[in-house]
């Protein structure tokens, strides 16, 4: 369901007035720039989503401002877990693993599913741990076409993911 003008409006007007707050707030709880650009859209996806509950709260901002706190909580968990996982395979004893075992290449599992460029950005974000603005640099793009084609990617490997498992 989209949004009728009057929410269009009133949320774009949130927008303008929230966006460096929210921005700044975001910076200082995630300390990484990209972090906290994503957890701000993912804000206000969420302020799009649920248009008729924010505008017909009597605190809009405040009701932008928790769903933030909120959003950058679930990118916590979500960011410590995944370093749990990453410390625990750094801890792995490899002297466990038997000889003849396979080791996880990722390259193998992955690179045919998307196009190479797309999955060697990919790889230079998730695993090599580049910044968007070092990725952009690298391929000599801005930043904001290396997050369209991230996102792109993203999308692109998701779907083709989703298709092996169906």
């Amino acid at each position: 369901m989209g949004l009728d003008d009057d929410q269009r409006h009133a949320i774009e007007e949130l927008f303008r007035d929230m966006l460096y707050p929210l921005s700044a707030y975001a910076n200082n709880a995630l300390h990484n720039y990209s972090l906290a650009e994503d957890a701000v859209q993912e804000t206000f996806r969420i302020a799009c989503t649920k248009a008729y509950i924010l505008l017909s709260s009597p605190n809009r901002k405040g009701w932008l401002l928790i769903t933030l706190k909120n959003v950058i909580k679930n990118i916590i968990r979500s960011r410590t877990y995944l370093n749990s996982i990453v410390v625990s395979s750094v801890d792995f004893n490899e002297n466990i693993i038997s000889v003849g075992e396979d080791r996880l290449d990722v390259d193998f599992l992955y690179s045919d599913l998307i196009d190479v460029a797309e999955y060697k950005l990919l790889k230079r974000i998730a695993l090599d741990k580049y910044s968007v603005l070092e990725a952009a640099q690298e391929l000599g793009i801005s930043v904001e076409a290396c997050k369209k084609r991230i996102q792109r990617a993203k999308k692109s490997l998701k779907n083709q993911l989703k298709d092996k498992l169906e």
